[in-house]
């Protein structure tokens, strides 16, 4: 039996971005738990390479739906596995997450979805996702002040904001048709409008908007969160215009950071957000009540204030992570109980988990923005921050063609790692003209030497 703390491998999409976020918070706000962070293509390149580390972990959590396909089947033969159920735009290809020992959903929203779908309720737990207050807190005005000189919006402009990555907009989810007639109908009616988008692959969108003629500020990559933070400072509004959605954890975050919201009945808007008092809620497809609604406000600054205030009040009351993330002790428990009958033994005292975060008080915490390997030896941190860096800088080029935030993402990971070659053959994938590349492999295979042929 072990009495330490709970050996947890977090599995997101990338360290990166939001469920990279969520992972984050689980392991800093749960002392109880030693964590390790890696996403699916890391996981994919060290276990490869070093299949034995899977034992070093008590229970894998799949925060990432898509890793765990492959995945998932490897890690159940040892040890404990949560999966995830944020939203679905294609069921076949997040079912597998109904394979997990516990199953999380952000949302009641989702979890009914899981009913309707099969699942053994036993196993599944709505664990919202919920979001730093400290770190996404209402600004000074000298803050408020400095972010809009930096993003150079002027000091009378209304600013709304809308922050997410393209890729995730399978099927037009984030209703980006109903947000783009709303700003431009909104950009005809008031004086200097600007809207913030912050977020990878918003070329078309960002043209879109300055072609209607509307101010438009874009950030495709934000690096930390400390820096994502200050981003909401520069907002008047934040809009959700979306059909389906897991958290939004961007709502959560502007919520937090005592912004006016409008927001669609998507996910966990539809249970925190009382209409008119912390939030507005808004009908799917209307764009026209997102343009009456934010014009109200913007003539009445002590009622946007007062639902700014009634907003952030909401989240340190039900949404903090710090309350949230609690959860995760009866998600994982419930894991280490259903695994037990096909594994026998547990790795794990369940008697030590129930005792919860008390027995570790004293327990080692981490900064915001720096991500665990506990799990990993220490001789290949170096390289596990490399591979995270690669990978997220590939996904900025693949999906969203963001190449001046991938390269200099590729040229901090090789001035941290200077003699491995990983970093210069992204670059040399990803920039090189094709030709150039198709050269250059073809002369390094004839530089090989030739097999000799076997014996008869």
């Amino acid at each position: 039996m072990n009495s330490k703390r709970l050996k947890v491998l977090l599995v997101p999409d990338s360290t990166y971005w939001v469920t990279g976020t969520i992972a984050k918070s689980i392991a800093s706000f749960n002392p109880w738990i030693e964590a390790t962070i890696a996403s699916g293509p890391v996981i994919d390149a060290v276990f490869s390479e070093r299949p034995e580390l899977i034992r070093n972990f008590d229970l894998a959590h799949f925060i990432c739906p898509y890793a765990s396909r492959e995945w998932l089947p490897r890690f159940r033969d040892f040890v404990p596995c949560v999966t995830s159920h944020h939203h679905v735009t294609d069921w076949e290809a997040v079912s597998h997450n109904l394979e997990g020992d516990a199953i999380v959903a952000g949302s009641r929203e989702w979890s009914e979805d899981l009913r309707n779908r099969g699942a053994d309720m036993s196993r599944v737990f709505v664990v919202p996702y919920g979001v730093d207050a400290d770190a996404f807190r209402p600004p000074t005005e000298p803050e408020r002040a400095l972010i809009r000189a930096r993003l150079k919006i002027p000091d009378g402009a209304t600013v709304v904001g809308f922050f997410g990555k393209n890729s995730s907009n399978e099927n037009d989810r984030k209703g980006i048709d109903v947000f783009i007639e709303a700003v431009v109908e909104l950009n005809r009616r008031i004086h200097q409008l600007a809207v913030l988008i912050v977020g990878p692959g918003w070329k078309a969108l960002v043209g879109s908007l300055r072609a209607a003629g509307v101010s438009c500020v874009w950030r495709p990559f934000v690096a930390s969160q400390d820096e994502l933070a200050k981003m909401y400072h520069a907002l008047d509004f934040y809009w959700v215009t979306a059909r389906v959605e897991g958290g939004p954890v961007p709502l959560l975050e502007a919520m937090s950071s005592e912004v006016c919201c409008l927001t669609t009945p998507v996910g966990i808007a539809r249970e925190i957000v009382c209409d008119g008092e912390n939030a507005l809620l808004l009908p799917f497809n209307d764009a026209g009540a997102f343009v009456e609604r934010t014009a109200s406000l913007m003539s009445d600054a002590a009622e946007r204030m007062r639902i700014g205030r009634a907003a952030r009040q909401t989240i340190l009351e039900e949404m903090h992570a710090g309350i949230t993330t609690e959860r995760v002790r009866e998600v994982y428990a419930k894991a280490l109980s259903v695994a037990q009958s096909r594994l026998g033994e547990p790795r794990f005292d369940m008697n030590t988990l129930a005792a919860g975060a008390a027995e570790f008080e004293d327990g080692s915490t981490f900064a915001r923005n720096e991500v665990p390997l506990n799990g990993f030896p220490k001789e290949i941190h170096a390289r596990v921050r490399m591979l995270e860096a690669l990978a997220w800088s590939e996904h900025l080029i693949l999906y969203h063609r963001q190449r001046t935030a991938a390269l200099k993402l590729i040229a901090r990971a090789w001035m941290t790692n200077p003699f491995s070659l990983l970093p210069p053959r992204v670059i040399l994938r990803r920039f090189m003209p094709t030709r150039i590349v198709q050269k250059i492999v073809r002369l390094k295979n004839g530089a090989r030497p030739k097999l000799k042929e076997l014996p008869g």
